[in-house]
């Protein structure tokens, strides 16, 4: 099965090619909300390194260097559904903790976050469903 993340910040993507005048690079601006498939395919490209074949929103696919997907994932700019589980956790347990406190500024904070992470979660939930619907995996 294919690796899915979300955009979780906004960010521009240098596509690289490999062509021997290599003068036709492009740029694609990935927007919060969006999802990225890493599929299985995967390709080495001397003095480049490893890339994958990365499909943005069933839509648009070209191959992204894995280092510059392992970069977007570090700098918290993507995230899979595990983190977004996990960060569902923590926000769940901070407003309570809000709650216990009385501490409204917190508590909206916190609630306000929650929200955008539980509407990013369910998007990638549901393209998650269609995709295995359609055996497009």
């Amino acid at each position: 099965m294919n690796e899915h993340f979300i955009a979780v910040k906004p960010f521009e993507h240098q596509i690289e090619c490999f062509c021997p005048d290599g003068d036709h690079s492009d740029e694609i601006m990935i927007k919060y909300g969006d999802i990225i498939e890493v599929s299985k395919e995967r390709k080495y490209v001397i003095d480049h390194g490893w890339y994958g074949l990365v499909i943005i929103n069933n839509y648009y696919s070209f191959y992204m260097s894995l280092d510059s997907l392992n970069q977007y994932f570090k700098k918290g700019t993507i995230l899979s559904r595990l983190d977004i589980e996990l960060k569902v956790n923590y926000l769940n347990f901070r407003i309570d903790q809000s709650l216990d406190e009385g501490d409204e500024v917190s508590f909206n904070y916190h609630t306000k976050f929650l929200k955008r992470l539980t509407d990013l979660k369910v998007e990638l939930d549901n393209y998650i469903h269609y995709i295995e619907e359609n055996q497009l995996i």
